[in-house]
């Protein structure tokens, strides 16, 4: 069976196309009005792939941002990483400032971009992040989160069950170096706070989230002073919720 007939009657193949198809004709106007061409033509990747080289040469490589979260990373995408060290120390840079304001914050569903680049040995691209965040201006910053608890369709309160979260950002110490804001958070830690340190990066906990919700949780971390000071609704509005009657009992 060549490619064109696989495209044409692989049912996988029509599924795939066909749910892309749909939830690309819901937006169709009469100002907009969506073509297949390729689809069309009944070409698959393969077809495309042969048509490129035929037409400038060259095996035409397959291309992804290095910081999306839906990148399968194949061994293909992995190798891509090796050819790109910059690129990848810019998405690393990004996932640190994602970590040191969220522990949970990793580029990847279940896995840290700095784990994957690590655990393939790709030395060029850590050189080149590490260096980043030497030359880069650091500050020390208070993190605050309040979780609300979820509810069921009835508006009962779900206490097992984490709702919506609001964060305040605070950053609480002029620009200095990495090495110096390191020190700086250290000072500003007492012997009572609980250490965390996850990928690198140290948090002092002056307040754990509690196994049920409503609940609150608080750290300072020293990270790259690219965040300014901000909540959603404004730090003063942030400040009434947190030290609310309501936001004590979180505790």
């Amino acid at each position: 069976m060549s490619p064109d007939d696989y495209w044409l009657r692989s049912p996988a193949a029509r599924q795939r196309s066909g749910k892309r198809i749909e939830r690309t004709r819901e937006y169709d106007s009469p100002l907009r009005v969506s073509i297949f061409p390729l689809i069309d033509w009944g070409w698959n990747r393969a077809r495309c792939l042969d048509y490129l080289e035929q037409q400038f040469g060259i095996v035409w490589s397959k291309s992804a941002c290095v910081y999306c979260p839906f990148n399968r990373l194949t061994t293909e995408a992995i190798e891509r990483h090796r050819r790109h060290p910059d690129q990848v120390a810019e998405a690393l840079l990004l996932e640190h400032l994602s970590l040191s304001l969220n522990p949970r914050g990793t580029l990847y569903p279940g896995k840290s971009l700095v784990q994957i680049t690590n655990e393939s040995g790709n030395q060029s691209a850590m050189r080149s992040f590490n260096s980043r965040l030497d030359e880069l201006g650091w500050a020390v910053y208070r993190v605050r989160r309040i979780y609300s608890a979820a509810k069921d369709g009835n508006g009962k309160v779900l206490s097992d069950k984490k709702g919506n979260a609001i964060r305040a950002v605070e950053r609480i110490t002029e620009e200095l170096s990495r090495a110096a804001a390191l020190k700086r958070l250290r000072e500003f830690a007492s012997p009572l706070h609980e250490v965390g340190e996850q990928r690198g990066i140290t948090y002092f906990y002056r307040l754990r989230c509690a196994k049920q919700y409503p609940t609150r949780e608080e750290f300072l971390v020293a990270v790259p002073a690219a965040v300014e000071t901000k909540a959603r609704y404004g730090l003063d509005w942030f400040e009434r919720q947190w030290e609310s009657p309501q936001g004590r009992l979180f505790e």
